[in-house]
């Protein structure tokens, strides 16, 4: 049931985007723009903090040791103030890095929606999966604990395909429960 419903999906968003491609790169072009063109400009921001503030606390560390040699500053206290400086550094490094990461990724988004449009060109009629079709086009799939309540099984799941989780389209944003009636079972 599960290999069906996944075709199903990979049929309905290859008929919706080639119906519409001009229209899907357009959405997918504004959701992109509107919500991460504040973050991407806070990231930056908080990039350009974070290296000023490492430079400065290289600065900050040269007097810090000449004040120790020439004895107006204890061993004890120096070496407090000089691990504190040095962890502060480190953990600035790592967001510096984490946050370079995330910024070149931001920016690899646009070319995102050109791997997945040229993904629903290249399988234009998909009549069954194969192990390639499904690592091209699925990230990930939820499967939920059934839920029996109303006398029929019914089990939610939701399919994560790869380069849209950003855009809202239609097909992808309903939600899949299959049902499946229980019927008496003979033990032997």
């Amino acid at each position: 049931m599960l290999r069906e419903i996944v075709l199903e999906r990979i049929q309905a968003v290859n008929d919706y985007i080639r119906q519409d491609v001009e229209g899907f790169q357009e959405e997918w072009l504004q959701c992109s723009r509107d919500a991460q063109e504040k973050s991407i400009r806070a990231d930056k921001k908080r990039l350009e903090q974070a290296q000023k503030r490492l430079s400065d606390l290289d600065l900050i560390i040269s007097p810090l040791y000449e004040d120790q040699v020439l004895g107006n500053l204890s061993m004890e206290r120096y070496k407090k103030i000089s691990a504190d400086h040095e962890a502060e550094q480190e953990q600035l490094k790592l967001e510096i890095g984490a946050t370079e990461d995330w910024l070149d990724a931001r920016e690899e988004m646009g070319s995102n929606m050109d791997a997945f449009i040229a993904l629903t060109e290249k399988y234009v009629d998909v009549t069954a999966l194969t192990p390639t079709i499904v690592n091209e086009y699925i990230k990930k799939i939820i499967v939920y604990a059934p839920d029996k309540s109303s006398g029929k099984r019914q089990q939610k799941i939701k399919i994560f395909f790869n380069f849209v989780d950003e855009v809202d389209i239609p097909v992808l944003s309903e939600e899949i429960i299959t049902e499946t009636t229980y019927g008496r079972r003979k033990t032997a």
